[in-house]
Order: C-alpha cells, then sequence, then structure tokens
C-alpha cells in the first residue's frame, strides 16, 4: 500500500518537475532571442553610424544628415526597448529556475522517502525471517531433545 502511495507522489512530483523544465527551457530560448534581436540591433546601429562617419566625411546634405540622426535616434529606441525585453526575459527565466529547483528538490525528496521506505520494509522482512528462522530452530531442537520423551 505504501509503496503505491509513494509511486504516485513520485510520479506526480515527476510530472511537475518536467513541466517546469519545460517552462524554464522556453524561458531560457526567449532570453536567448530576446539578446541576439539586442545584438542584432547593436549591430546595425554600429553601421549605420559608420556609414553616417563616412557619409559626412562626403559631403552630406543637411536633410540626408537628418534624416540619419532621426534613423538613429529611433535605433536607439529600439535598443532600449529590447534591453527591457531582455530584462524581463532574464527575471522570468530566473523565476522558471526557481521553480523548477523547487519541483526537482520535492521529486527528490519522495524518492529518498521511498527509498527509505523500501529499506524499513525489506528490514522489517528480514527480522521476521529471522524471527521465523529462530523459531523453526528452536522447535526443531525441542523436537529433536524431548522428543523421545513425549
Amino acid at each position: 500500500m505504501a509503496d503505491g502511495k509513494y509511486q504516485l507522489l513520485i510520479r506526480l512530483a515527476d510530472e511537475r518537475q518536467q513541466a517546469a523544465a519545460e517552462r524554464m527551457g522556453l524561458a531560457q530560448n526567449s532570453l536567448n532571442q530576446s539578446r541576439m534581436r539586442l545584438e542584432q540591433l547593436e549591430n546595425f546601429r554600429d553601421e549605420y553610424r559608420q556609414r553616417l562617419v563616412a557619409g559626412g566625411g562626403q559631403g552630406m546634405s543637411v536633410v540626408q544628415y537628418q534624416d540619419f540622426r532621426r534613423f538613429l535616434a529611433r535605433l536607439d529606441d529600439a535598443m532600449e526597448q529590447q534591453q527591457q525585453d531582455l530584462e524581463r526575459c532574464a527575471q522570468r527565466f530566473v523565476l522558471e529556475r526557481q521553480a523548477w529547483q523547487m519541483e526537482y528538490k520535492k521529486l527528490k525528496a519522495y524518492e529518498k522517502l521511498w527509498q527509505r521506505e523500501c529499506e524499513r520494509e525489506a528490514l522489517r522482512e528480514a527480522k521476521l525471517l529471522q524471527k521465523q528462522t529462530d523459531e523453526f530452530a528452536t522447535r526443531r531442537f525441542w523436537d529433536q531433545t524431548h522428543g523421545d520423551d513425549a
């Protein structure tokens, strides 16, 4: 009976742990994608700034220069938003990792309880077997030593 109870607890804890691991993996993927998008924006901004510097030396018009500056400002805004998204993704990942760790610890605790219960049951069975063996040996000895008297 106890064996089935522990197996059910372990199975449910394992399912929760696996679900938490999956959520943590999704959060890690989101974090990685957000980080990549930020890096892409940074690279694009750097390339665009280099064009601005290169174009400035070639006699860029005031209108072209203003367009470049406005576009760079939009890129900076996009990067700021992406940085905020990256921070949200990082926070979510930390929370999901903590949730997974908690579920993992619960699973291991249930497994340890079940293992201890199995060890206690094995010890009880060994003691019972030893008791039965001792009783049998005592009866046999008694029968052998007092059997002729009866």
